[in-house]
């Protein structure tokens, strides 16, 4: 094999790596999209609906029902999709959750407001990570969410 056979076969292994890396991020993000787009609307209005307490329980109980459903579109398309770096994914997103935990607790008790904001831009950050590793389209969706939230806190506090 020449120099030029070698590298252009390099060339196609990889453009098809990169077409599978693409194909992974992509498979089932929609229903998750759905999933917890869902979750926030139903939480969100929950939240102004409800007392404080009410309102807590409301998101645990639909945190644990999004998170049911995401796994299940995680099992259902590993089961299509498999990889040795397939726990990598909700590795991150556990670590994620683990560490914004570790970081309220420091943080001590805060207003409502700053908290909903926290925890927004933490997941908001899984998705950054997650696009700058996997698929822009989720960096971009990150960083809108990102923005959104700190606009929107930062545009009608008396709102949160």
């Amino acid at each position: 094999m020449e120099a030029n056979e070698a590298q252009i076969a390099l060339d196609q292994i990889r453009q098809a790596t990169e077409q599978t890396r693409r194909a992974v991020a992509r498979s089932g993000i929609g229903w998750i999209f759905i999933i917890w787009g869902c979750v926030w609307f139903v939480g969100f209005l929950g939240s102004q609906i409800l007392s404080g307490a009410r309102a807590g329980v409301l998101w645990g109980v639909l945190d644990i029902l999004g998170g049911v459903a995401t796994a299940m579109v995680g099992i259902r398309t590993g089961r299509r999709v498999r990889s040795a770096n397939a726990w990598r994914v909700p590795g991150l997103w556990l670590a994620l959750m683990a560490y914004v935990g570790l970081l309220l607790w420091i943080a001590g008790p805060m207003p409502a407001d700053r908290l909903i904001l926290f925890i927004t831009v933490g997941i908001s950050f899984g998705f950054v990570f997650l696009g700058l590793w996997l698929a822009p389209a989720l960096l971009w969706t990150g960083m809108a969410l990102t923005a959104l939230a700190i606009l929107g806190w930062l545009v009608m506090p008396a709102y949160l």
